[in-house]
């Protein structure tokens, strides 16, 4: 399934993967304009504050998802 085909519970496994992505990187901080190097408790809960649907579908556009890519 595409990117667009997700639903709103695996969309936000995608966001909190994406900020898992950004950490791996050494981007993290840069990227979210914070002064913490990896997600914060708060940074998880408001996860969909952080990461708009509509940057998702355009940074994974093209990426073909399955059930298996989320634990729900």
């Amino acid at each position: 399934m595409k990117v667009n085909e997700l639903s709103k519970q695996q969309l936000t496994k995608l966001k909190e993967s994406y900020l898992s992505d950004l950490v791996n990187e050494g981007t993290f901080a840069e990227v979210l304009g914070v002064d913490h190097d990896e997600p914060s408790y708060t940074d998880l809960a408001n996860v969909n504050d952080l990461v708009s649907d509509e940057f998702l579908m355009s940074y994974y556009e093209g990426v073909e998802f399955t059930e298996d890519d989320f634990y729900l």
